[in-house]
């Protein structure tokens, strides 16, 4: 269950870097860039409200919350990665 715990916080490490080197992009240009990116923050918030929980009851009952979730975050960086190719 730990794996699963250091996976899904990998892939936020990943999705917060992305998310960070596009907010700056975002800052200094594109129009359709900055549109994508707030729908985007929308699903990131949504992720981290999903997140809280899981983290807290890792060591309970994970299930298939743990690969949900995990999709979820490929979702989004996949997203974010749509986003840095704009640039």
């Amino acid at each position: 269950m730990e794996d699963i715990k250091k996976v899904i916080e990998e892939k936020k490490a990943q999705i917060e870097q992305l998310r960070d080197e596009i907010k700056l992009q975002a800052h200094l240009g594109k129009e359709d860039a900055k549109v994508e990116l707030e729908k985007l923050e929308k699903e990131y918030d949504s992720f981290l409200v999903k997140l809280k929980p899981f983290t807290d009851e890792v060591g309970h009952t994970v299930g298939n919350a743990g690969e949900a979730l995990g999709l979820v975050a490929d979702e989004l960086k996949a997203g974010y990665e749509r986003v840095r190719k704009l640039f």
